[in-house]
């Protein structure tokens, strides 16, 4: 290793407040090392002054980028459908998709008139009578086609 200048050491002490340690590196052409190594002993013995007096050479840690957290907004959820009974009794000439087909009256008689209520969709009854339908087929042990 080369020894320092007494011209160096001077440019080191005026480049020291203002510029990186390897911005003097480059200026003096020296490794950064020595810069930091040499600005030490002056702080050491008190021939510099200036930024980092405490630690001449500070190592900057780089922080390692954390992940982008990425919030996904639900929307909220519907409202409970409602299941009530809205029944709008029609005959079999006023039956239609558009209408519940569930029969009313006694179960030993002819049907003749329907709920007429807003069928779910996709399907032939209204959500309450679904539901009923759903309730006795499960307690008969066998499914209840809808």
């Amino acid at each position: 290793m080369s020894r320092w200048t007494a011209e160096e050491i001077r440019e080191l002490v005026t480049l020291w407040p203002t510029s990186t340690a390897a911005q003097i590196a480059y200026r003096l052409h020296r490794p950064r090392a020595a810069i930091c190594g040499k600005a030490k002993r002056l702080l050491e013995e008190g021939l510099l002054e200036g930024k980092n007096a405490k630690n001449p050479n500070p190592r900057k840690r780089r922080r390692r980028a954390r992940p982008l957290r990425i919030w996904i907004m639900l929307p909220p959820p519907p409202p409970p459908a409602n299941d009530s009974l809205a029944m709008r009794p029609c005959s079999l000439l006023e039956l239609d998709e558009a209408r519940c087909h569930w029969p009313l009256g006694d179960v030993n008689e002819v049907a003749t008139e329907f709920c007429g209520g807003a069928p779910a969709p996709g399907h032939r009854y209204c959500r309450h009578h679904m539901r009923m339908a759903h309730d006795q087929g499960s307690d008969a042990g066998h499914a209840t086609r809808y």
